[in-house]
């Protein structure tokens, strides 16, 4: 749980759960896939984020009341796009406060959460309505509102106020927040309708993103291939070639422009699928387990593992994992010390870890290796400042003088 200051879009449905389990599951999935359809777009664009989602209560954080605002109107148009088109109405009350807020797993807790509860029930169907902060903080340049009287259970001193609503549209909201919202996702018969392309991208999402971690490292390979390349041709006769490069794009030219460019998609296609496949079956199982913060897979690997070096060293990697660095430096020490080169290479990344732990651990593990390789990236370690090392208290982490320590032991005092 962490504290944190920001603003709530209180989303009321009522009746919206009794509705839920008076139909059978199939219509009442369809039904909820249809109004997250609705409400979880606008919010999404918006930087909103769904934070809890019980009964016919929806709680939704921003950071700013201005884009909860925004998002809470694009919703209600979207609301009423919807039912003119289909004729399925939800009943949507909205209501919009701002402080601060306590966010853990199960939802948003403290004052601002009562506060919420009790300013939702000032709110009727289709309305959005806005405590006084909000209201202060939000831009009225294209969204105005009213104030409220007194509410039911509402302090006397938080002022209510309600989103004025469009004349001479057929949207509540004038579809203000739906243009600033952009291009959403359309809602068909059975939740939203993605695009295909979007569906094609999400697919090959992790192949793209072999393909950029890769091109870095074969850069220079296909730079010297080039060069080669260069060299080669310039001692080649070239009019003949000219000649057959011709007749093949004369071939290539009678062929209609859809084949071509399904063929290259294809090619395009085949090459980013076999980079991924290449990369998942080039990772080990215990690098497949820690990419999923999968410790108990991670260890199950751990046990098939008969070689006793290697299976050291992949202890400290699962230790490193979990975050307990004390216990990875020494795996990775006693690993180094069998002959494991991998050891002392890990031990070395360490001392530029992002953890204080991490780096101090890493630095004494060196000191006690007794290996004069270590020595510059401790001095470098030594040089190094980091937000989280303390130099002040007998207790508390300082990787800078770990290192220190750890060159002394390898007899290099630092002057």
């Amino acid at each position: 749980m962490h504290r944190t200051r920001g603003t709530l879009l209180w989303l009321d449905v009522p009746g919206l759960g009794a509705r839920m389990a008076a139909q059978p599951y199939s219509d009442a999935a369809r039904a909820m896939r249809v109004f997250r359809g609705i409400v979880l777009p606008p919010c999404d664009a918006f930087g909103g984020r769904l934070a809890s989602a019980v009964g016919d209560s929806f709680q939704i954080v921003f950071r700013r009341p201005t884009d909860a605002v925004f998002a809470a109107a694009a919703l209600q148009d979207r609301a009423a796009q919807h039912a003119a088109v289909t004729g399925e109405r939800f009943d949507l009350r909205a209501c919009v406060v701002s402080g601060e807020m306590r966010v853990d797993r199960d939802g948003v807790l403290g004052d601002l959460v009562d506060l919420a509860a009790r300013v939702r029930g000032a709110a009727s169907r289709g309305d959005v309505v806005l405590s006084g902060d909000v209201f202060a903080a939000m831009e009225k340049a294209q969204l105005s509102a009213e104030e409220l009287g007194d509410a039911d259970g509402v302090p006397p001193e938080v002022r209510l106020y309600r989103l004025t609503r469009s004349r001479g549209s057929e949207l509540p909201y004038g579809g203000i927040g739906l243009s600033k919202a952009g291009s959403l996702p359309e809602i068909g018969n059975d939740g939203v309708v993605e695009p295909r392309d979007a569906r094609l991208v999400r697919a090959i999402a992790p192949m793209r993103a072999a393909v950029r971690g890769v091109g870095p490292r074969i850069r220079p390979a296909l730079e010297g291939a080039a060069e080669w390349c260069r060299r080669a041709t310039s001692r080649l006769p070239l009019a003949p070639i000219r000649e057959r490069a011709s007749r093949v794009a004369a071939h290539v030219g009678r062929i209609p422009r859809n084949v071509r460019i399904g063929a290259a998609a294809a090619i395009v296609l085949a090459l980013l699928a076999g980079v991924g496949l290449f990369f998942a079956t080039r990772r080990d199982p215990i690098d497949r387990a820690l990419a999923n913060h999968d410790f108990r897979a991670a260890r199950r690997e751990l046990k098939q593992i008969k070689d006793a070096d290697e299976r050291v060293f992949a202890d400290g990697r699962i230790q490193e994992a979990r975050g307990s660095f004390g216990a990875a430096a020494d795996q990775y020490a006693k690993a180094a010390k069998s002959g494991e080169r991998r050891g002392f290479k890990e031990l070395v990344r360490m001392t530029a870890s992002k953890s204080c732990e991490g780096r101090a651990s890493a630095a004494r593990a060196l000191g006690d290796l007794g290996d004069t390789r270590a020595i510059p990236a401790l001095r470098k370690l030594v040089r190094a400042k980091f937000p989280d090392d303390s130099s002040g208290g007998t207790f508390r982490c300082d990787s800078r003088r770990a290192a220190r320590e750890a060159l002394e032991q390898l007899g290099l005092r630092q002057r």
